[in-house]
């Protein structure tokens, strides 16, 4: 491996091969090698024993013999545009291998060959959207004798790219007009939403990595279900393969009346509830102010060693909680709160 075999020099190369083959706008990110090359046209003396010289003066003498101007263009690095991308592939490629060559075309000591080679850049066909919507019609034409589609390369793989995908597989961008989403929105701006505590099962070593991606699958809306299905073309049916309501992730999550399914989603939410109840047992003096509980059978509370109080033996909420003409019926039939807390009021005393 020689010393001259460095991503400076394949960099350089590279810039060479541009030139001489007649490109008149060249971008580059390697300030570096624009530096070097306006003081090898300024002051060809400071690079004569320069260990890259002889790259420099073949990309000089090229500038010099250009029937147009030559345009320098200097691009943001990693940024995800896809000619650096991969210059930076071929760089790295030339500079690493023990030959005097990366690709059988592109010589690493000197610039002839195609850039280019070998390289596959991602593309569009022009008008896709009016193909998309005369997509019926194209098929009673006779598309032997049509012409090509034009192809336009995306000039990035992050905004570019994106629009195509959402466009080609349906994919959509956030729907900020969810309720979801205008829920937490009112929590943030009134403050109530604290995006640490949210957020913390990212980090937290009781979490299983399974369950963090369920989760942010569901947060971003590519829990799969049967309306990414119908999307993908894979179903045609929006609904349930347990049970026959409409599938959705918030669906799979908590609405699905399949016995089994419907038994997980009772069990989880009790679960999740005992946690609280037993935080809530830790302090002491609100343990007692628990005047109803729906969180599980008592014996799972007594399996579990929770101690559950006197006052909340009871899954119904205490009548002494409703007005006067609130029927039993409606009180029986009525939602049940998870947990009922009567806390006193502090009252002044006159002395």
């Amino acid at each position: 491996m020689g010393i001259t075999n460095t991503i400076s020099r394949a960099e350089l190369a590279a810039i060479a091969a541009a030139v001489i083959h007649g490109y008149s706008h060249i971008a580059t990110d390697s300030l570096s090698s624009l530096h070097q090359i306006k003081k090898q046209l300024s002051h060809p003396n400071l690079h004569r024993h320069h260990i890259q010289g002889d790259v420099f003066q073949s990309i000089a003498k090229a500038i010099r013999q250009s029937p147009s101007p030559i345009h320098f263009f200097k691009v943001m690095s990693h940024a995800g545009i896809i000619g650096n991308e991969h210059a930076d592939v071929l760089a790295k490629k030339s500079a690493t291998t023990y030959s005097d060559i990366a690709i059988p075309s592109i010589k690493t000591a000197g610039p002839e060959g195609n850039p280019f080679y070998n390289i596959h850049w991602l593309a569009k066909e022009e008008d896709i959207e009016n193909q998309t919507q005369t997509h019926n019609h194209t098929h009673t034409t006779n598309m032997a004798h049509s012409p090509p589609p034009k192809l336009w390369y995306l000039p990035n793989h992050r905004d570019a790219l994106q629009a195509h995908m959402h466009l080609l597989h349906k994919l959509r961008n956030a729907k900020t007009e969810a309720n979801y989403h205008a829920y937490y929105q009112t929590l943030i701006k009134d403050g109530t939403a604290n995006g640490a505590t949210s957020n913390a099962y990212l980090t937290s070593s009781y979490v299983p990595f399974k369950t963090k991606c369920v989760i942010m699958k569901y947060r971003t809306g590519t829990l799969y279900n049967q309306k990414h299905a119908v999307l993908f073309k894979l179903s045609t049916s929006l609904t349930c393969p347990l049970c026959p309501q409409v599938d959705s992730a918030l669906h799979i999550l908590s609405g699905c009346q399949h016995t089994q399914i419907r038994n997980m989603i009772t069990e989880r939410h009790n679960l999740a509830c005992r946690m609280i109840f037993k935080a809530i047992s830790k302090t002491g003096s609100l343990e007692s102010c628990i005047v109803s509980k729906d969180i599980g059978s008592n014996e799972r509370m007594t399996m579990l060693n929770l101690q559950i109080p006197e006052t909340a033996e009871s899954r119904i909420v205490p009548k002494w909680l409703f007005p006067p003409r609130f029927s039993d019926k409606d009180r029986f039939t009525s939602s049940r709160p998870d947990f009922v807390l009567v806390t006193p009021t502090a009252t002044k005393t006159q002395i």
